[in-house]
């Protein structure tokens, strides 16, 4: 009811519990937590069979910030299926004036990576980087995972109310093109489309304004993390004690979103007993699926993972595509872990600062 509305249930407490077990399983923290996969996995099963586990699952949870009918139904007692806890509801225009290309009056502030884009897979389903899925580098956009259209405005592209044409290639004649405008011009040859409306103009002539919300916790992270966890602690097709694996979850996962369905994901079927292949897969699975929802450092520092992975572009002119550097990242080892508050030192004498800060 209203009086209750966006307060903590007992379901958001056990996906909190679910975090803190995967956070404490993972490598980074494993050593001292004394939390096991398998308690992470549990944990996440826990939240995941409210809703009958994989059966649960929202068939239009990838696109999440878009289904315009979810959206407008939202009230006190009555959120969308992908949601498990979420911000007030609010009307605004405020990460489209943000994020648009220019050409359609926005600020283009957020820009995908190369490495972003290339973690998509094809559409099926194999990685770019195997050679039976077919990626051709001169067609790069070509036969891909349909989140990548979803969550990324790359050249040729059309968007916004007027289906502009976004030209971001080095060569293009507006201010969408690569660095044409410093400040609201691409930096890496693509603009972000994921947790935007394209419904709304921001025409001078005409703004408008839609509903937004942020999904604190979305069942889609739940999934991912029960799969990690899972694939961690029995293996890919192991269920512990419970009625789903990691593998069924990210075909699942894959298979909602048009990945795979036209030849059984033959690449989740090639690897389905390989758990070093699965965990590679799980976590670019997680990297699709959660991104530009805040996760992806934290989860590269909780793996041990690499941080200083340089960001990369796509320079296209006259139609022929050349990956570049666009920034260097230079992370210190004890970044890892980040600095308690300097307030909460100076309350306890016995708090030692961590490493480095």
């Amino acid at each position: 009811g209203d009086n209750f509305c966006g307060r903590i249930s007992g379901r958001v407490v056990e996906a909190f519990l679910a975090k803190l077990n995967l956070l404490g399983a993972s490598p980074r923290f494993a050593e001292g937590s004394g939390i096991t996969w398998a308690d992470a996995a549990d944990a996440g099963a826990k939240v995941l069979d409210h809703i009958g586990g994989v059966e649960g699952m929202d068939p239009t949870g990838w696109t999440w910030y878009c289904n315009v009918t979810d959206i407008n139904n939202i009230t006190s007692t009555s959120l969308p299926a992908e949601v498990l806890w979420m911000s007030e509801r609010s009307k605004s225009n405020s990460l489209e004036t943000d994020n648009y290309p220019p050409s359609i009056y926005g600020k283009g502030k957020v820009n995908p990576t190369q490495n972003f884009v290339d973690a998509f897979p094809m559409a099926n389903g194999y990685p770019i980087s195997v050679e039976a899925g077919g990626y051709d580098a001169a067609n790069p956009y070509t036969d891909r995972d349909p989140r990548l259209t979803a969550y990324v405005v790359y050249n040729g592209m059309k968007m916004g109310l007027s289906n502009a044409t976004i030209t971001t290639a080095a060569d293009g004649t507006n201010n969408d093109a690569l660095n044409k405008l410093n400040g609201s011009s691409t930096r890496t040859g693509y603009y972000l489309r994921k947790l935007l409306r394209t419904d709304i103009s921001l025409d001078p002539n005409g703004t408008t304004e839609e509903y937004h919300y942020t999904p604190r916790i979305r069942y889609t992270e739940m999934f991912l993390l029960y799969a990690e966890a899972a694939n961690e602690a029995w293996g890919p097709t192991g269920t512990g004690s419970h009625s789903y694996s990691a593998y069924d979850v990210v075909k699942a996962l894959r298979a909602r979103a048009g990945v795979g369905v036209e030849n059984g994901d033959a690449y989740l079927e090639s690897i389905k007993g390989d758990k070093d292949k699965m965990r590679e897969l799980i976590r670019n699975e997680r990297r699709i699926e959660l991104s530009f929802e805040g996760h992806r450092f934290w989860d590269l520092r909780r793996w041990k993972a690499e941080v200083n992975t340089t960001a990369t572009g796509m320079r296209i002119e006259g139609n022929i595509f050349n990956i570049f550097d666009v920034e260097t990242r230079n992370y210190k080892d004890y970044m890892s872990y980040g600095p308690i508050p300097y307030s909460e030192v100076l309350k306890f004498s016995e708090l030692q600062q961590n490493t480095g800060w």
